[in-house]
């Protein structure tokens, strides 16, 4: 049975079909065997770390909240103490410094006594209704308040009488030179206690949260952040090169109104996470504990680098099986197929060494014939394309525009009934060498310098028919004199940028010539379209002839090499004889790389590129 198409395009090598046999009866359900296994591992692990975090975070929870708890008893205590207020409206009612000092002093002993039934470090800083502060500290290291600023217990304005847990664990002060403090603030209401307090401030130095942080240092795989009720982090135990952006760590609605916390996994920047939320409804504050994942699964990774190099050795070993058993058999074919890819490249001078095998012997030699009739026929091929490039060249040689021959015989003819014989006599000697020049036999080459001497011939020519009406400025570096180009190339563009840009722009024409050689590495390699020259890699001669004319617009120029020579000799089609004859000689001899490129802006300039390879004679040969 003919095998159908679907068969036929599922082709494979012998090597490789023994690999695809390996990898999937072998190396694949190894890997997925073990992938599987660590999969079921992890989620076990992760089940376990979801447990153990919900149960950790659910206790910090419990314990901040006792120490909000007993902070505010203290606070409330202190509200509702009346000698302390006494004291305080005596200190707001002080007259003069010694008895602002006396209520100062009694302060004092009052909130010391606070400070050691308690035995707490602190702060208190009472807020008088007429202004003016009061504060008292019991550790040098908690910085005073430097003014005034009522809004730290707005809170505590707005609901009158009760206790207020300030949204903060850095004090009023920003950071006041401990770590962490509790701040709580209660207001009385103005129709409840006649005084002169307007708020009760006090903070107290918790070394609950100095635990968490340090905890978080000895603990590599965890991590613990407090948020506001604002949103902001209170406390972090990450790095300070941590990501900022710890926003996703907070769950995106309460989900804790029961008193349960939630466990997900989130990554910020590089790091991952195994995350434990809980928003504690006493304080607004939720608490996020991190679990670090590479941490966790560390031990999983290290089993799996037992797994890995155990598949790897037993791939390489039958790789190598796979290699030496099949080598006899897919080396000569690749020999066979590497000569082929050769000969697709134009080498047909390739050949295969006969095989061991008698049908492989059978294949190269099969080759080895077919490129011997290619190479044949190809070297005739070749034969054909010379004489037949070499007819296009002789007669696109011919395809002189019949109008300049005319005009410059009409010229010579205005001169002689004029009488002026010299003229007459220069006229006839640079025609006669443009002439002499073009029907040469030498070949269709000539170096930039005589090119540049016949154009001038032309050029003088075309200042006596049109009076001297333009200018000509000829900028070539030297290295470009010695190249070669194209006979006639330069005459047809001079000769429409005069005639067609030139007579018709209204001001005195201009014309510059440029010529040099420029780096150009990406540029292929040029094919030599006869003996004797020596092209230069990687470097590209440019020739421009700009013109101060009327210029043409886009849809000109894009016309420009669209229809092929008219032989009507009509002053409309000289544009196409002259850039379509340049552009088909440039590229029968030197292909697609090379070519004509125009520039043009309508009513001021136009500028025609040749893009040429460089190509000398070489030293001893005929010029």
């Amino acid at each position: 049975m003919r095998p159908g198409p679907w068969y036929t395009r599922r082709v494979v090598s012998i090597r490789r079909r023994f690999n695809l046999a390996f990898i999937l009866l072998v190396f694949l359900p190894g890997l997925l065997v073990s992938v599987g296994l660590s999969r079921l591992y992890l989620s076990a692990l992760f089940s376990m770390v979801s447990r153990r975090t919900e149960a950790v975070v659910t206790q910090v929870a419990q314990s901040i909240r006792n120490e909000a708890d007993e902070v505010s008893i203290l606070v409330s205590a202190l509200y509702h103490d009346t000698e302390l207020r006494a004291l305080a409206d005596r200190y707001a009612q002080a007259s003069g410094s010694g008895e602002r000092l006396r209520a100062s002093t009694s302060l004092d002993d009052k909130l010391v006594s606070f400070f050691t039934y308690s035995n707490r470090i602190g702060a208190v800083i009472l807020y008088m209704r007429r202004g003016g502060v009061y504060t008292y500290s019991n550790y040098p290291n908690i910085r005073s308040v430097g003014g005034i600023d009522r809004s730290v217990y707005a809170g505590a304005k707005a609901d009158p009488g009760k206790v207020f847990l300030l949204d903060s664990l850095t004090g009023v002060a920003g950071n006041i030179g401990e770590k962490f403090m509790l701040s709580v603030a209660v207001s009385p209401p103005a129709e409840e206690y006649d005084t002169s307090l307007d708020a009760i401030l006090v903070m107290f130095r918790v070394p609950l949260f100095d635990g968490l942080t340090s905890r978080a240092e000895s603990e590599t795989a965890s991590d613990v952040l407090i948020y506001g009720r604002d949103g902001r982090i209170l406390l972090s135990s990450l790095p300070a090169s941590a990501p900022e952006n710890h926003a996703v760590l907070v769950p995106p609605r309460p989900d804790s109104e029961n008193g349960t916390a939630s466990f997900r996994q989130v990554t910020v920047g590089r790091r991952s996470w195994l995350a434990s939320s809980l928003r504690m409804e006493s304080t607004g504050w939720t608490i996020v504990l991190l679990a670090d994942r590479s941490v966790i699964t560390g031990q999983i990774t290290s089993y799996q680098w037992y797994i890995y190099p155990a598949l790897a050795v037993l791939t390489i070993l039958f790789f190598l099986y796979a290699g030496i058993f099949t080598s006899r058999i897919a080396h000569p074919i690749r020999a066979v197929v590497r000569s082929m890819h050769q000969a697709g490249r134009g080498d047909y001078a390739v050949r295969v060494a006969s095989a061991g095998i008698e049908e492989l012997a059978d294949l190269t030699e099969s080759f080895n014939r077919m490129m011997d009739q290619i190479r044949s026929l190809t070297a005739e091929k070749e034969e054909r394309d010379r004489q037949r490039l070499q007819a296009e060249m002789e007669a696109l040689r011919f395809q002189i525009n019949p109008h300049f021959i005319s005009n410059t015989l009409n010229s010579i003819r205005l001169i002689a009934r004029a009488a002026k014989a010299d003229a007459i006599g220069d006229m006839t000697q640079a025609l006669m060498r443009i002439l002499a020049d073009s029907y040469s036999g030498s070949g269709p080459f000539t170096d930039l310098a005589h090119e540049m001497g016949n154009l001038e011939s032309y050029i003088g020519i075309m200042k006596v028919r049109f009076g001297g009406s333009f200018d000509v400025e000829y900028r070539l570096e030297e290295e470009a004199r010695s190249c070669l180009v194209l006979k006639m190339i330069l005459q047809p563009v001079v000769e429409n940028g005069i005639l067609h840009g030139i007579t018709g722009s209204g001001r005195r024409g201009a014309i510059i010539l440029r010529a040099r050689v420029e780096e150009a590495p990406g540029l292929p390699a040029t094919s030599l379209p006869e003996p004797g020259l020596t092209a230069r890699p990687g470097r590209r001669l440019v020739l421009e002839v700009r013109d101060n004319g009327v210029g043409m617009d886009p849809a000109r120029i894009a016309a420009l090499f669209d229809h092929p020579p008219d032989s009507s000799g009509s002053e409309g089609s000289l544009h196409r004889i002259g850039l379509a004859n340049v552009m088909q000689r440039i590229r029968l001899n030197f292909g697609d790389p090379f070519g004509l490129f125009v520039e043009s802006e309508l009513g001021r300039y136009t500028v025609v590129r040749f893009h040429l390879p460089v190509i000398v004679r070489r030293e001893g040969s005929d010029a």
